[in-house]
């Protein structure tokens, strides 16, 4: 008895792992996303995961908020899994849904993109720019051309420090 007990709790447990991944981007798209603010000084971040499947991620995908004037230090990626469509994929970040691509404009991009790290060093969005008029949601978007990627997921982290000047 406690056996088939057990057997059922760790296959239970082992497909929720394994369906853990295939949600990596699902967020309600019809909440409104609160900015977060540790209230002292020091760099705060989002980390988000994109894979070529997530949900309508073609159509960009909301993710996070940031305050007015919040400084975003740096964006950085990891690609773990090689996005294998045989033409551009490109990823970008920004602050509307419509063209999401205020804060990362060119896009991350390869043909194929291929594992390893990248670092946006010139992204369009660095320092005050996206933030300057007010606050601001944040959204992720996939896009690819051609033949359509059948593999593919990368980790981005935007580091940013709030607006808290004393």
């Amino acid at each position: 008895m406690k056996a088939k007990i057990f057997r059922a709790l760790a296959a239970f447990l082992l497909s929720a792992f394994a369906l853990s991944a295939a949600y990596a981007l699902q967020v309600d798209q019809t909440r409104i996303m609160s900015k977060r603010d540790i209230g002292t000084q020091q760099m705060h971040y989002y980390r988000l995961t994109i894979n070529f499947n997530d949900q309508n991620i073609g159509a960009a995908q909301m993710f996070g908020a940031l305050g007015q004037n919040s400084y975003i230090y740096a964006v950085d990626c990891h690609v773990t899994t090689a996005f294998n469509a045989s033409t551009t994929n490109v990823i970008t970040f920004g602050t509307t849904k419509a063209s999401a691509n205020e804060i990362v404009a060119s896009g991350i991009s390869g043909n194929p993109l291929a594992t390893g790290i990248l670092h946006l060093t010139s992204a369009a969005g660095l320092g005050l720019a996206a933030t300057a008029a007010g606050d601001v949601t944040l959204w992720a978007k996939y896009a690819q051309t051609g033949t359509a990627a059948t593999t593919g997921a990368i980790t981005c982290v935007i580091q940013y420090v709030p607006n808290n000047d004393l």
